[in-house]
């Protein structure tokens, strides 16, 4: 039966089913009435077991948009999504997904696992009404209700754990579907290339599937007793093969394939663990006999484990019980992806560092990622050998990597975020083979490979479409030339410098926004056009003015309404990820009393407890982990040497970092004491709206006094700008 041990830690305040349905948020009041949807209102999370940054999770699949769980078809749009089943239901559990995108395609959800109860294989295929569903992080289970069937399942390093619960008189069976892979929509189906298995033994099967491009290995064990097992083609069971491999005619007509196990007794459970690998066929076996000791249960509770010593990174005091929470659910989605697949590089083989489900790194630059270094700065270190690896072998840098061998890695969205995160990595003291990620870096850019790119067409031209790239690609030279300096390559800086001034050809003076004329991703002009850069006096005296900067600001937030026949498109209000940082652009002008009454009105009325508790697709993390900088009362710029001060909403957060606790206490704390009226950085008088990245460090306490009404705090103070 599902296992009821409740966590001791912080993994007790999270519910993975957080963001699973369309958005059942707080009705806005205020300025969050203005905001806009660009992408379907639904996080698009799933609840499947998994470990942190794990390689292997399992989920329940109904082949819905877009992680295979739930019910939805395709949406691009700011609309509700159509619903593709009329129930909450599913053919089985699936293994591999992804984390709260916004699009994909057909990778992920393989080895479909679906436990039986009639003749032969019958309900192969068939869909199960879900029932009773219960999860904590690193444990889910349910029921399929019209067969009676109870599933647990639990994660390890690359390795699945299944049990399923039979009624007293039935013999159950569990069929695994080799060929499962993608959603049931039209063109996102996929099918091996490729697969083989073997059963060397009546409980032991192992294999290979090509998906995609990519092969795994997996090893599948069934612990307990079994009467039979065997192959199974279309439905039907093939007879007296120990070996199986599919015909070309069963390829050609794409019909699914897999195995079956049956117990050996009526209303004994079923219970197999499946190891996987990319690389290696003994690794799945290997994978399997690591925890060949631990009883599902004892799995169970060391995933727990491990999950509370991940959550534990940030402690919290104040605040409700639901506050806690929406904070520890956003942290636990901040903590799923990218998935760490060390040494199992399908690639090179290579051992070492490497990483899948960046879906996109534009979605993880500004938030995710920093928190990553922040928090595991060794989990930092691998990241940066990982992008070194992909540099070296495909002579670029990625800004998406999925479980696929496609060799377009989507750079609609965005160019150069690699020179920003590497950046930033180092800013922060990640280690690394700074020499050599700085060649790389300017081979891929403006040498090398990259003179056929976006980076030589910016360097000729001074400015390239989408505008949005123009600015992702100043601000990447930029980074490159900060690592340069900081290396004392002075060739490389003075190549690189002069370029960094050039964000200002995708702005119209004249507005003092972006510039009309482009095609901007999941988003409009306004919506681009208060990103932080290098530059923030430069790009505020543009505007005209501070206050002009601000003006501009309150329309786009809402504060102001425009004049008769001027369009502003508005915030998108975590919906997506074009303006995220906007509310905290404020600071650069004086106003830290705008910051806090919008990033508290994005905290109130665009997250919530329960399924539909998130704005919009949370993208592996990247809009929960503005929520955790946010509610702390802290936001970091990427690839800047600050850390920026918002509005808290906890008495006190402790944040774990490398040799000690980095505090923000929050005096005088209520639910509308948005304003700050005095600050402490370490006992002593703090009157600027920032920290210094070296003073965000180990031992430091922030002290925030907050108060119901605007101050004068900061009112003088400017975060740097660092070419004007």
């Amino acid at each position: 039966m599902p296992i009821d041990t409740p966590a001791s830690g912080n993994s007790r305040y999270v519910d993975p089913f957080l963001g699973n349905e369309a958005s059942c948020l707080p009705q806005p009041e205020g300025i969050a009435k203005k905001w806009w949807c660009a992408k379907p209102p639904v996080g698009n999370t799933h609840p499947g077991a998994t470990l942190p940054f794990g390689m292997v999770s399992v989920c329940a699949y109904s082949g819905a948009y877009v992680t295979g769980y739930g019910r939805y078809a395709v949406s691009l749009t700011g609309d509700m999504p159509e619903t593709l089943f009329d129930r909450h239901e599913a053919l089985g559990l699936a293994h591999f997904q992804q984390s709260g995108t916004g699009r994909i395609r057909m990778y992920y959800n393989y080895l479909l696992t679906t436990p039986l109860v009639g003749n032969g294989l019958d309900g192969l295929g068939e869909r199960f009404l879900l029932v009773n569903e219960e999860c904590r992080p690193g444990y889910y289970a349910g029921e399929f209700s019209e067969t009676g069937v109870k599933f647990e399942v639990t994660s390890a390093d690359r390795t699945a754990f299944h049990r399923y619960h039979f009624e007293g008189d039935v013999c159950g069976k569990v069929a695994i579907d080799l060929t499962s892979g993608g959603l049931l929509i039209e063109g996102m189906k996929t099918y091996p290339e490729k697969a083989k298995a073997t059963f060397l033994d009546d409980g032991l099967c192992r294999g290979r599937v090509t998906i995609e491009g990519i092969t795994y290995r997996f090893k599948v064990e069934c612990l307990s007793p079994i009467k039979s097992s065997g192959f199974w083609e279309d439905g039907e069971p093939v007879e007296g093969k120990p070996k199986y491999k599919a015909s070309k005619e069963t390829r050609q007509a794409k019909l699914p394939f897999g195995i079956w196990f049956e117990a050996e007794e009526p209303g004994t459970p079923i219970e197999i663990r499946i190891g996987f690998s990319l690389v290696n066929s003994d690794r799945p076996a290997q994978a399997i006999d690591i925890h060949r000791d631990k009883s599902f249960e004892g799995t169970a509770a060391e995933a727990t484990q491990i999950w509370d010593s991940v959550l534990g990174k940030i402690e919290l005091e104040g605040g409700t019980d639901e506050m806690r929470q929406i904070f520890y659910s956003a942290l636990y989605h901040s903590t799923l992806k990218p998935a760490d697949f060390c040494d199992e590089n399908p690639f090179s083989g290579n051992p070492g560092p490497f990483f899948f489900d960046l879906s996109t790194l534009w979605d993880l630059y500004k938030t995710q990622l920093p928190l990553l270094m922040t928090l595991w700065p060794e989990l930092g270190a691998d990241f940066v050998s990982f992008l070194i690896e992909v540099a070296r072998r495909e002579g670029s840098f990625p800004i998406s990597y999925l479980m696929d061998n496609g060799p377009e890695r989507f750079a609609k969205q965005a160019t150069g975020l690699c020179h920003m995160i590497l950046n930033d990595a180092q800013m922060r003291g990640i280690e690394g083979d700074w020499e050599e990620v700085l060649s790389l870096l300017w081979k891929t850019s403006l040498s090398g490979k990259g003179r056929g790119g976006k980076f030589a067409e910016f360097a000729r031209n001074e400015v390239v479409q989408p505008l949005s790239h123009t600015l992702d690609l100043a601000f990447a030279n930029w980074s490159i030339a900060q690592m340069s300096k900081r290396l004392g390559d002075q060739v490389i800086y003075e190549k690189s410098i002069p370029l960094a001034y050039h964000w200002r050809n995708a702005f119209d003076p004249e507005t003092g926004l972006l510039r009309e004329d482009s095609d901007y991703y999941e988003g409009e002009y306004w919506n681009y056009s208060f990103r932080f850069i290098h530059d923030m006096v430069g790009r505020i005296k543009l505007a005209g003015s501070e206050q002009a900067f601000v003006d501009l600001l309150d329309l786009f937030f809402g504060f102001k309404d425009p004049e008769k026949d001027r369009t502003v498109h508005h915030f998108e209000g975590l919906n997506n990820e074009p303006d995220m940082e906007a509310p905290y652009a404020y600071l650069y002008a004086g106003r830290h009393d705008r910051t806090a009454e919008v990033v508290r009105s994005v905290m109130r009325y665009q997250f919530t407890t329960g399924r539909g508790g998130l704005p919009g697709n949370d993208d592996s993390g990247g809009l929960s982990s503005w929520y955790v900088w946010s509610a702390m009362g802290l936001f970091p710029v990427t690839g800047i040497p600050i850390m920026l001060i918002g509005s808290p909403i906890f008495d006190k957060a402790r944040i774990k970092l490398l040799g000690g606790d980095f505090t923000v206490t929050a005096l005088n704390q209520a639910p509308d004491n948005y304003y700050v009226q005095r600050a402490w950085l370490n006992g002593n008088p703090l009157d600027r709206c920032y920290l210094k990245l070296t003073e965000f460090a180990a031992e430091a306490e922030l002290t925030l006094e907050m108060g119901p009404q605007p101050s004068d705090w900061s009112k003088d103070s400017r975060p740097p700008s660092f070419i004007s």
